[in-house]
């Protein structure tokens, strides 16, 4: 008989998630031990599926942690090569934002599993250089898919804005704002102005990203 499989079999250290950090992510008050008990039960029974929206958004919290916990900085999730610095979750080198197409049968949709993937690696994430404005997600099995962008815009403050132009279409991007435009070619050319801002290094430009069935995520929370 197949073994059963669950949205957190892939992880091996559960454990070592602090359950603040799991109750950050989640709007309804519970109690520490209730928390507790929750996760304990996540990580004895894995394929356990999510039957209320309140477990929906605990396990996305989880899922947060767990992916952030195996993110390159540390934690090996199996299956996983992190041979030469390669990560299962985020390929630096490349700036591409990985997500096992697994994990989509878990998640309400393509959408949220994406900002799950953005919280846990690239919000609090330091950038080493401009190109770390701009990244290409990937959903990774026996054939990977590529299914759109992520663009980090740097603002210098809370009033900026930044328009953006998308396949003709104009955009006005504000500081905090998490908006996700659809962009269905495999290529889109993108234009982009900041009056208090960059992105790779410029205030103004023009380039062309990937798109797909996701579209470009647009992270507007840093400032």
């Amino acid at each position: 008989m197949p073994k059963l499989s669950g949205l957190f079999d892939s992880f091996d250290n559960l454990d070592q998630i602090p359950i603040e950090n799991i109750a950050r992510w989640i709007k309804t008050p519970m109690q520490p031990h209730q928390m507790e008990n929750y996760l304990a039960n996540r990580i004895l029974y894995p394929q356990t599926i999510a039957v209320s929206q309140l477990d929906m958004q605990i396990d996305l919290a989880i899922l947060r942690e767990a992916v952030r916990l195996n993110g390159p900085w540390g934690g090996v999730i199996k299956g996983g090569n992190n041979l030469l610095g390669d990560n299962p979750f985020l390929n630096i080198t490349l700036r591409k934002l990985l997500i096992p197409a697994k994990f989509l049968k878990y998640c309400p949709d393509l959408i949220t599993c994406v900002w799950v993937f953005v919280d846990a690696l690239l919000l609090d994430r330091q950038k080493e250089d401009w190109f770390a404005d701009l990244w290409t997600v990937v959903l990774t099995d026996d054939l990977d898919e590529v299914v759109g962008s992520i663009l980090l815009p740097q603002f210098d403050d809370s009033k900026a804005i930044m328009q953006l132009q998308v396949e003709g279409k104009t955009f006005k991007i504000k500081p905090g704002s998490l908006v996700v435009v659809p962009c269905p070619k495999n290529r889109c050319e993108i234009a982009f102005k900041l009056d208090r801002g960059k992105i790779l290094g410029q205030k103004m430009s023009q380039l062309q990203i990937y798109g797909g069935r996701l579209g470009l995520v647009i992270d507007g929370r840093v400032i």
